[in-house]
């Protein structure tokens, strides 16, 4: 009976094809993102300075301070030349004028001496003795205290010569006054140091002279 059955009943169906799945494809990487600047980095040279200077022998950090040192004599230099000069022209200026008072005229002397002993110490001339001469004589002016107190006897003369110049040069006076009294007060050596750098500027300009001298020498002997 099995044998009579048709074909088409003892064919077994076709299994279906077995479907492997694919492996999606991997996404494209997306860029990583830039690393963020560390704040440490800026951090870093300020530290490396602050490490410089401690790990500096004490040489060092002497020739530093005296480097820093000239920058504010000069500076210091310079502001009290500016400001005796304006107090000594505002002195001549008052003594010429005919139209005022006696009095103004006296005020305006002492403001002219005033600023002419400033200006004097400040300039360092070291020709007729003048640099010698007011170290000798008015060694009150490297005193913090009694610096202070001459600029504000200074100003107090602007002040009472009755203009508008003069009331500026006074406020300008203290102020400078009080600039003067900080420096003298942070920097014990600044007379000291401010003394060779005088004796400095005196080579340098002595060996100008001597340069000069021999220059002139050779070209009037030659020029026979």
């Amino acid at each position: 009976m099995a044998d009579d059955a048709p074909s088409w009943l003892n064919e077994t169906p076709d299994a279906p094809p077995v479907t492997v799945p694919t492996s999606p494809e991997p996404a494209a990487s997306a860029p990583a993102p830039a690393p963020k600047a560390s704040k440490k980095k800026s951090k870093e040279p300020a530290a490396q300075d602050v490490e410089n200077v401690a790990a500096a022998s004490p040489q060092d950090l002497a020739e530093m301070e005296k480097e820093q040192l000239k920058g504010i004599i000069l500076f210091t230099r310079l502001l009290n030349l500016g400001t005796a000069v304006a107090v000594i022209t505002h002195g001549i200026l008052k003594i010429v004028n005919v139209f005022k008072s006696p009095q103004i005229w006296i005020l305006g002397l002492y403001s002219c001496c005033g600023g002419c002993l400033i200006c004097c110490l400040e300039s360092q001339l070291k020709m007729f003795g003048i640099r010698t001469a007011i170290s000798t004589n008015f060694g009150f002016l490297f005193n913090p205290t009694f610096r202070f107190l001459y600029y504000i006897m200074l100003a107090t003369l602007c002040w009472s010569l009755e203009d508008l110049f003069g009331k500026i040069l006074a406020g300008v006076l203290v102020g400078v006054a009080v600039y003067n009294t900080f420096v003298l007060i942070k920097f014990p050596a600044y007379r000291k140091l401010r003394d060779e750098l005088a004796k400095e500027e005196d080579k340098r300009i002595e060996g100008k002279i001597r340069e000069n001298a021999r220059q002139q020498a050779m070209k009037q002997m030659f020029s026979k």
